[in-house]
This record gives C-alpha cells, sequence and structure tokens, in this order.
C-alpha cells in the first residue's frame, strides 16, 4: 500500500490491526497507549508522534519503506532533436570565481597573486 496522506497511513493500521483479530483496546495495550489515541490515528490524525506511529507499526508486524520518488527527470532531448554534448557537460562543471577584471578565470596550472608574491619574496631573500 502507498500511503500519501494520514488518512491512509490510519488506514493501513486499521487494517493490520483488523487482520491480526485485535480491538482497539488490545492494540493500545500492545503500544503502551490509551485506546483514544488508536482510535485517532486510525482516523487519520496528523499530528501523531512518529515514534510511536513506528511502535504501533511494528507492534502490527507492518514494515514501513521509504522508496525513491518514481518519476525522475530524463536527460535525454525528445526523439529527433539535436542535443550539445559540451554544453551538458559544462552545465555540471563546478563554477569557478573570476579573478580581477580583465584577467578571466584561473587555471590550476596559473599560481594566483598570493602564491607569486610568496615566490618573488623568496627568490629575493634567496639572492641578498
Amino acid at each position: 500500500m502507498i500511503i500519501h496522506t494520514p488518512a491512509d497511513l490510519g488506514a493501513a493500521i486499521r487494517a493490520g490491526r483488523r487482520a491480526l483479530g485485535l480491538g482497539q483496546a488490545d492494540l493500545a495495550a500492545r503500544v503502551g497507549v490509551r485506546r483514544q489515541w488508536i482510535l485517532k490515528i486510525e482516523a487519520g490524525k496528523s499530528t501523531a508522534e512518529v515514534g510511536l506511529v513506528l511502535r504501533t507499526l511494528n507492534a502490527l508486524g507492518l514494515k514501513l519503506e521509504v522508496d525513491e520518488a518514481r518519476h525522475k527527470r530524463s536527460v535525454r532531448p525528445p526523439a529527433g532533436l539535436s542535443y550539445d554534448i559540451d554544453a551538458a557537460l559544462e552545465r555540471t562543471r563546478p563554477k569557478r570565481a573570476l579573478g580581477p577584471i580583465g584577467r578571466g578565470f584561473k587555471s590550476a596550472a596559473e599560481p594566483g597573486k598570493s602564491e607569486r608574491l610568496a615566490h618573488s619574496r623568496a627568490t629575493k631573500k634567496h639572492k641578498r
């Protein structure tokens, strides 16, 4: 059963309880809550404590499973359309910060200003 709403969850709990032949009071005793709480959760109470809900499901032998969304975006273009693979790759590359105006991107091979300054100081010190 796919659960979309608190009412769906309540219906699953009710069905599980009935399948085991338990009354609301019996289930309440197993979970450690009052019968009134079972009544409310089966009616779709939206503010139920998650821990108690999980304990209730466990008492009924029901399993809660979280699944990935089934509607994933397709990265494939519709048939007949061209696809620019370079543009797609460029969108996945991390953005790099611009250097000083007019300098463009700093490549990994090109030392930055602080590296050049440190190298310059070390060279001057060595020449003395």
